[in-house]
This record gives structure tokens, C-alpha cells and sequence, in this order.
């Protein structure tokens, strides 16, 4: 049975080339090297999880997912390596167009059934322009609140980044400017997200204790203390859930409000409008570089051309 997303999707329509676009110093390359979005990342994981499709892939081969074993720094390490896999396309250098291709190639294998009983492959049109809106709209969003826009055409310039990126994972039908975006994400959005899912409750269970898993070596804490010693990494995904996504998208979830919610996301972006973006900018940069130099990024590991091919074999 064919999903939803196959007819009043985005427009099939491929953006014109511009590698301009995430040049060093363009908005486009600052906001893939801005440290708040690795830090803040939960919602440009959760945003396409709202996706049945998504879940259901994610749910049956993600090891952060399927093993029950997982602990705390296998889902940190999944974040990370979401996060500099899609920064990748803008800052790894001579191995951009390797990390766009392994971000397709990754996704070869997933198909099946959604979470509503549709059949799919995760490289539909449809279903992967939304997954890449999804992330576009997560970005964009908690830059937006944490960090503030310095100007419009500073705000439009990054999403044609942004845009410029999905180009080269081939993302098709983007809206060309971030108020179209604003203006039809909300409805493409609406018609197929399944956002209570078990993949989005999965990840909303890391806000409590029991659901936050404790790290290899540390399980035997009673769920009490761990509690209270997880208390600030609960409350740093909160604030990224607050921050990351908009008022409707909450409450699609049913993430649930508190009375001091606006404080707590008031103080980090207090903190983050203080902080020069020239010295962030640079900070993600020589991340990046460091990466690059001194370890091993997942596009040289789990997403080697190597690995891949031995998955195609």
C-alpha cells in the first residue's frame, strides 16, 4: 500500500547548484559548525522520528533502538554522529561528497512497513525531502531561539545552506525561501507524522530517570540517586526539546508544559546571546578539524566506502 506522503508532497523539483552557498564564513557554514545545534540535538533526531517511516526504520535497525543494552554514551555517540554527518557535507573538506554519499547509501537498505501498516523505502521522494525538512526545521528553529537571527537575510542565506546541503543528499523540492518553508512545512508535516510513536516516546523517555539509560559501569546506582545525578543532563534535553521545537510540534507529541519551562530556556539563551558567534564559529571549526585529524569520524568507520560496499556485496 503505497504512503500518503507519495501525493501532495514537495514539489519533485531539484535546487539549482550553488556551493557558494556554504563557503567559509557564509551563515550556511556557520550554522553546520555552531556548537549549540550538537548540543541541543535532540530535536533534529525527534523531528523525523514523527515520520512512520522513519520510526519504523529506525526502530528495527538502530542499534540505539533495537539493543537492550544501550546505555547513555551510545545515545550520545548517536547524536554526535548524526549531527556530524550532516555538518560533514559543509566541513570535511575533500570527503564532503563521500559523507553525501554515504548518507544516501545508509539509507539503501531501509524499507518495510511504517508504523501505520504502509509499505515504504526510505529513499521515497516524498519521505526523504520530509525527513531532511524535518531536520531543516529543527535547525533552524533552536538557532532561531537560542542564538537570535542578526539579521533576515542572515536567516536566509542559512536555510539556502541548508538547502544547498539536501541538494547534494538529494533532497528534492525544498521551498526557495525559509518563509514559503515557515509557511508549507506545517502542512506537509501535519498530513503524515504518526508523533506519538514508539520511536518519539523512546526518545522522550530519556527525560526521566528510568528511561535515561544509566552508562556501562554505573547500572548499579539505585534509580533514586541516579535521578538526582542525571538531573542536568535531563534538564539539557528539555530545554533542547523547548528550544528545538515550536509550540505545535509539543504538543503533537504530547510533551507536556511546566510552570518554570520558559525560565529554564530563558537562562541558556541569555547565555548563548552573550557568546560572540565569530568565537562558536571557530570553536566548531577546529572541532571539526580536530575530527578530522585526530580521530576517526563515522564516514571513515560505520559509513567507510568500504563498509558500504561490503553491505551492498
Amino acid at each position: 500500500m503505497p504512503h500518503a506522503a507519495e501525493s501532495g508532497g514537495f514539489a519533485p523539483v531539484r535546487a539549482e547548484s550553488r556551493p557558494e552557498l556554504l563557503a567559509p564564513g557564509t551563515p550556511g557554514h556557520q550554522i553546520f559548525a555552531e556548537p549549540l545545534i550538537a548540543l541541543y540535538a535532540l530535536p533534529g533526531f525527534l523531528l523525523p522520528l514523527m515520520h512512520p517511516a522513519t520510526a519504523a526504520a529506525t526502530a528495527s535497525s538502530d542499534k540505539v533502538f533495537v539493543d537492550p543494552n544501550a546505555d547513555l554514551v551510545d545515545f550520545a555517540c548517536r547524536l554526535r554522529d548524526t549531527v556530524e554527518m550532516i555538518s560533514g557535507v559543509a566541513h570535511a573538506g575533500t570527503e564532503a561528497d563521500h559523507v553525501a554519499y554515504a548518507m544516501r547509501e545508509l539509507h539503501r537498505p531501509m524499507k518495510g512497513e511504517d508504523t501505520l501498516g504502509a509499505t515504504y523505502h526510505a529513499w521515497t521522494r516524498d519521505i526523504w525531502t520530509w525527513n531532511w525538512a524535518a531536520i531543516v526545521a529543527g535547525y533552524m528553529h533552536g538557532y532561531g531561539q537560542f542564538r537570535g537571527w542578526p539579521s533576515a537575510s542572515f536567516r536566509q542565506d542559512a536555510y539556502l545552506g541548508m538547502v544547498e546541503a539536501g541538494r547534494r543528499f538529494g533532497v528534492l523540492g525544498m521551498p526557495a525561501t525559509y518563509e514559503d518553508f515557515l509557511a508549507e512545512w506545517p502542512t506537509h508535516r501535519d498530513r503524515d507524522a504518526d508523533p506519538r510513536n514508539v520511536g518519539v516516546l523512546r526518545l522522550l523517555a530519556l527525560l526521566t530517570p528510568s528511561g535515561l539509560p544509566r552508562p556501562r559501569g554505573f547500572r548499579w546506582l539505585p534509580l533514586p540517586l541516579w535521578a538526582v545525578l542525571s538531573l542536568p543532563i535531563r534538564h539539557f534535553l528539555r530545554v533542547a526539546i523547548i528550544g528545538g521545537l515550536t509550540d505545535d510540534e509539543r504538543r503533537m507529541i504530547g510533551f507536556p508544559a511546566r510552570r518554570l519551562d520558559g525560565l529554564r530556556v530563558g537562562v541558556h539563551v541569555a547565555v548563548w546571546r552573550c557568546v560572540p558567534r565569530g568565537m562558536t564559529y571557530r570553536f566548531g571549526l577546529l572541532w571539526m578539524a580536530g575530527r578530522a585529524r585526530w580521530t576517526k569520524p563515522v564516514w571513515r568507520t560505520r559509513f567507510s566506502a568500504e563498509t558500504l560496499a561490503a553491505r551492498k556485496a
